[in-house]
């Protein structure tokens, strides 16, 4: 059954995309899920009670949230198990990380979400003109697939992480270098990228551009601070909105002085 359904599975991006959508059967739905069993999670208005965790003193809670973080990582081994249930029932295979036309890849390009559909279509044109270029799109970041990148990256003349945040960087960018460190083979050169925040596009001729910024910079033996995607039309407007704010703010302090 294929529906047009709203979606919203990207933040702002996609918060009004409507697309098609297949639902699947719902026998093959209960046969996928495990009945739902609530244990002794209740919650009664008339009758409030917490089911937080009680934990007293810091030994015990360090342990305890030590035991949760191995808990966490041995989540990969899970997704991966269940990825392939998920695969065999509908035909739909979902790895941890996606590796799209990266075989003899020089260049990859490193995103997670909806926008790595975008990169996608940059790789086939890019690779229409020559670039040796791919995609490598991991689906999770707790647990974050550190072996699976490894591999993927590992022999690259250079790699751009782009993400759609900004957190003293990306945080997608920090968690791949952090993955990378020390490792026998890694890109010569590891470049953060930020677009797409608050919406914006990332257009294809940025996908490009940024492809020619890395290919130069490993070129010339040069690292790279992290990048803004922006337009210079972006920026015009950006400093029309400051100019505006330095005029009212002046007009401001000039009306409280007197």
């Amino acid at each position: 059954m294929r529906l047009p359904v709203l979606v919203n599975m990207d933040g702002f991006y996609l918060s009004f995309t409507r697309e098609p959508v297949e639902v699947p059967d719902q026998a093959k739905v209960r046969q996928f899920l495990p009945p739902f069993d609530p244990g002794e999670l209740r919650f009664q208005a008339s009758a409030p009670e917490s089911q937080a965790v009680a934990v007293l003193g810091g030994g015990p809670y360090s342990y305890f949230r030590y035991e949760t973080h191995l808990a966490a990582r041995n989540g990969l081994a899970v997704y991966d198990r269940v990825a392939g249930e998920f695969a065999e029932l509908f035909g739909r295979n979902h790895p941890a990380v996606e590796a799209y036309r990266c075989d003899d890849a020089e260049y990859l390009f490193v995103m997670m979400g909806s926008f790595a559909t975008k990169a996608k279509a940059a790789v086939d044109s890019l690779r229409e003109v020559g670039w040796k270029i791919g995609l490598v799109r991991p689906r999770l970041l707790r647990p974050f697939p550190e072996q699976a990148l490894q591999g993927l990256l590992k022999g690259r003349r250079a790699v751009a992480v782009i993400d759609q945040n900004i957190s003293m960087g990306g945080v997608l960018h920090t968690e791949t270098a952090a993955a990378l460190y020390g490792q026998p083979g890694a890109p010569g050169l590891l470049a953060s990228f930020i677009g797409g925040l608050g919406g914006r596009d990332i257009a294809q001729e940025e996908f490009f551009q940024i492809a020619s910024v890395i290919r130069d910079a490993v070129d010339k033996g040069e690292q790279l601070p992290v990048r803004l995607l922006y337009t210079d039309a972006e920026l015009r407007e950006t400093r029309k909105l400051q100019s505006i704010a330095r005029v009212e703010r002046n007009e401001l302090k000039e009306g409280g002085d007197s």
